[in-house]
C-alpha cells in the first residue's frame, strides 16, 4: 500500500495527459491508506476524482469498476468515466474519475433515521457484495464510512475500492474495528466469509450506537466480546443466528446470510413498518419498501432488490 504522505494534493485546475480533459477541484472528499477522493467539475458535470502515489493500487480499482457487471437496476460501484495522468511538481501521477454519488454516510443516516432500519439498509448491502462475490471480488474494507445512501435513490451505494481483493488472495486494505484477523476470528484471506464477518460487526455497531462502540473498542478484541453485547441488546439477539453465523465463518455466501435476515424480518413482521424518526415518505416513496411489511410478498422483492 502506498504511504498516505505519498498522495499528492491535486491543483485547483488540472488537465488530464493524455485525454486532456479539463478538471475544477471543489473539495477533498476523503483521504485513505492508497489514494484520495476529490470532488470536481468536468464538462459542468460533478465528478469524483481519485489520485495515488501507485498506479499498480489504482488499477486493482479501474479493473473492478470495468471487470464487475453493473445493469441499471443494481448497480455496484460508481460509474467509471475515464483514467488518465496529471503531472505534478514535475512527477506523474494516475487518477480516474467516476460518478459522484450524493448521499449520506451509513451511520449518520442510521442515527437520523432511527435503529429499526440497520437490518434493512445490510439487506442492501449484502445484496451487492453477493454480485461482488460471484464476480471473484471481495470488498475488504466493509464498513459504515464506505457505504453511502443515496440522497435522490435512498439505496445504499459502496464507495472507495480501495480494499477490493480478488478471491484467493489477501486483503489489501482493511480497518481494524471491523478485521475478523484483529477480533481474533480469522486471517485476512480475501473471501466472501471476511466481508460477511464485517457485516455482522457493523449490525453490532449501528444497533448499539457510537457512544457504546467506543467504549467496547478499547477492550481485548475477541468474540466472546461481541458475544456479550448480543445477549444484551434485544434487537440484535432477535438476529442472533445469523449473525454468530457470519461471526464465525458459516455462512458459504451473503445470498445466504441475507436469505436468513429476510426471514427474520418477515417473520415478526405483525403489518407494522418499523417506528422512525425520519420522514415516512422519504421511506414509502425513497424505494426502501413501497409496501407494509404485512405484504410479505412485495417486501420481500423489495428486500431483494
Amino acid at each position: 500500500m502506498s504511504s498516505n504522505r505519498l498522495i499528492p494534493r491535486l491543483p485547483d485546475q488540472f488537465s488530464g495527459k493524455w485525454h486532456h480533459k479539463s478538471y475544477t477541484i471543489l473539495k477533498e472528499l476523503g483521504r485513505g491508506a492508497n489514494g484520495a477522493v476529490y470532488l470536481a467539475l468536468c464538462s459542468s458535470r460533478k465528478v469524483a476524482v481519485k489520485v495515488g502515489a501507485d498506479p499498480f493500487d489504482l488499477l486493482i480499482e479501474v479493473n473492478m469498476l470495468k471487470s464487475v457487471d453493473q445493469d441499471q437496476s443494481l448497480r455496484i460501484g460508481p460509474r467509471l468515466y475515464e483514467v488518465d495522468d496529471l503531472l505534478i511538481a514535475g512527477r506523474s501521477y494516475s487518477f480516474y474519475a467516476m460518478e459522484y454519488v450524493e448521499g449520506e454516510r451509513l451511520d449518520d443516516y442510521v442515527d437520523r433515521i432511527g435503529r429499526d432500519w440497520v437490518v434493512v439498509l445490510l439487506i442492501q448491502v449484502l445484496t451487492r457484495l453477493e454480485v461482488l462475490h460471484q464476480q471473484g471480488w471481495v470488498f475488504g474494507d466493509v464498513k459504515p464510512d464506505n457505504i453511502l445512501v443515496g440522497r435522490a435513490d435512498k439505496q445504499v451505494h459502496l464507495i472507495d475500492f480501495g480494499g477490493v481483493s480478488q478471491i484467493g488472495r489477501a486483503v489489501r486494505q482493511f480497518t481494524e474495528d471491523y478485521d475478523r484477523a484483529v477480533w481474533q476470528a480469522g486471517d485476512r484471506r480475501a473471501e466472501p466469509s471476511y466481508d460477511l464477518f464485517a457485516v455482522a460487526l457493523m449490525m453490532i455497531r449501528l444497533s448499539i450506537g457510537r457512544d457504546s462502540w467506543h467504549t467496547i473498542r478499547n477492550q481485548v478484541r475477541h468474540l466472546p466480546v461481541l458475544y456479550d453485547i448480543i445477549r444484551g441488546n434485544k434487537e440484535l439477539y432477535l438476529f442472533r443466528e445469523p449473525i454468530l453465523k457470519a461471526l464465525n465463518g458459516n455462512f458459504a455466501s451473503a445470498e445466504e446470510m441475507k436469505r436468513e435476515l429476510v426471514g427474520i424480518l418477515c417473520h415478526r413482521s405483525s403489518g407494522t413498518p418499523p417506528r422512525q424518526r425520519g420522514s415516512a415518505a422519504e421511506f414509502w416513496i425513497g424505494g426502501l419498501f413501497v409496501a407494509s411489511l404485512l405484504l410479505l410478498a412485495s417486501s420481500l422483492y423489495y428486500l431483494w432488490m
